[in-house]
């Protein structure tokens, strides 16, 4: 059976894939997004009310 520092260790290892799994995710999912807008050629404005707020000017 594994100690409690071993199995704290694996789970601090694990916590990081999970971050930068997510930080992968992300962008690929930006990428495909502003793929399809260039595609079918949607603007900001026209995507406007149905997107998430952003960062605040």
């Amino acid at each position: 059976m594994k100690s409690y520092d071993e199995l704290k260790a694996e789970m601090k290892a694990i916590q990081q894939q999970m971050v930068e799994a997510k930080k992968n995710e992300r962008a690929n999912a930006l990428k495909e997004v502003k793929r399809l807008c260039k595609e079918f050629g949607f603007t900001a404005g026209m995507l406007k009310g149905s997107l998430a707020e952003g960062r605040k000017k």
